[in-house]
């Protein structure tokens, strides 16, 4: 049987299609191309904002017609949340929760992955859910409550992932810091426990931030100087309203004193534009605080509307000419911010992690999350120490 997987969203939903994936090659089927005829696709998608469900949706018509006898499974969070919408494209569409997919295919999910497919970087689980409920957020209905993963099964995961090839993980989660050991407890294991060269951490949210994480960050060089720490408003009175356990000055605090411990820290964020009642003096909370913080870049979106939360219950929404202003701005300083910090790397040197090659050229991936071109043609994966000579066409250059 010929298999093809799409994926949208997160590196969650990323890790649980290479389970998919790797249990149906072992069982014997072949994996394919979304663009060629096959005998089942599996659309693995998200709900996160209405692009996401538009996406989605794209998918499902598109295998539906590329092949009129074979499956159509959709799975994922939008499977969850709202499955009726995903059933009624067609009567050919299957639907199935995260949990019931292997049901549904009749094969057993592995315990760990050995492979991520077509990626230099493997991904690694380390837990499941979240029960902060953020007002704007559908994640914690799609995924449910945390769940933390043995940590014996995540060092048996790296260490296999290290045997096939890796030489850097991603630990990644819905939302890391619930871990029940805590993620620096976590890393530490990963570190004491496998061979692996780089440990890089995927978005963990600021109120679970560990002290102890840092001084591992600072202490030992496999631990990669990059953090993404989600901020989504700099206005307290947005940030209530949000249900983010945490204020402005809080999540500034925090920034600012990671920065001091770790200078060349890459530390990214994300903003949520437009939420219900964000004025022009609450956008201008999260403006300037943009402005003052150490950041290296920004990952900017606007409120997108999910029935069932909160959010979607409140008055004062923005209008979308609004929004569509203030993420230019935001999105306009953003790249201000990632030319500042890579401009700020010149004449260092730093292990990069080999993404491609070709024309006498490699590109790879800094300690510190940002994009380098290099002087000479290097193998995929491997890792290189080059010095960093300047900053051209939004990605740093350098020698080996």
């Amino acid at each position: 049987m010929r298999f093809a997987i799409a994926t949208l969203g997160c590196k969650v939903n990323q890790y649980d299609s290479e389970l998919i994936r790797e249990a149906l090659v072992k069982s014997g089927h072949e994996e394919s191309s979304f663009n060629d005829t096959c005998d089942l696709y599996i659309i693995n998608t998200c709900t996160v904002t209405h692009r996401s469900d538009s996406d989605a949706r794209k998918l499902i018509r598109r295998a539906l017609k590329t092949s009129n006898n074979a499956r159509v499974i959709a799975t994922g969070c939008k499977a969850v949340t709202d499955p009726a919408s995903l059933q009624e494209i067609s009567p050919r569409v299957e639907v199935a929760a995260p949990s019931d997919v292997s049901g549904l295919l009749g094969v057993r999910l592995p315990r760990v992955i050995t492979h991520f497919q077509h990626r230099s970087r493997a991904f690694v689980k380390i837990q499941q859910g979240c029960d902060n409920f953020c007002t704007y957020c559908i994640v914690p209905y799609a995924r449910g409550r945390p769940f933390s993963r043995d940590i014996d099964e995540i060092i048996q995961e790296v260490e296999q992932l290290t045997s096939s090839g890796y030489r850097e993980v991603v630990l990644t989660g819905v939302n890391m810091g619930l871990h029940e050991h805590g993620l620096a407890f976590i890393v530490n294991q990963v570190l004491t426990g496998t061979r692996v060269e780089r440990i890089r951490i995927s978005s963990i949210e600021p109120w679970t931030f560990e002290g102890s994480l840092l001084r591992l960050m600072v202490d030992d060089s496999r631990v990669c100087k990059h953090l993404h720490l989600p901020l989504q408003s700099g206005s307290d009175r947005i940030l209530e309203s949000m249900a983010r356990p945490y204020t402005a000055g809080y999540f500034s605090d925090l920034v600012l004193g990671i920065h001091e411990a770790c200078p060349d820290i890459a530390i990214g964020t994300d903003i949520i534009v437009g939420f219900p009642g964000e004025d022009d003096a609450a956008f201008q909370d999260t403006l300037g605080m943009i402005q003052r913080l150490p950041l290296a870049y920004l990952h900017v979106f606007p409120y997108s509307p999910r029935p069932g939360t909160k959010a979607y219950e409140l008055d004062h929404w923005v209008d979308e000419m609004t929004k569509k202003k203030r993420v230019g701005i935001l999105r306009e300083l953003s790249q201000k911010k990632r030319k500042d910090f890579a401009i700020g790397l010149t004449g260092k040197n730093m292990d990069v992690l080999i993404t491609s090659s070709r024309s006498g050229m490699s590109s790879g991936i800094t300690t510190n999350y940002q994009k380098i071109m290099l002087n000479a043609p290097v193998k995929p994966g491997s890792v290189v120490n080059a010095k960093i000579t300047g900053f051209e066409k939004e990605s740093l250059v350098g020698i080996i």
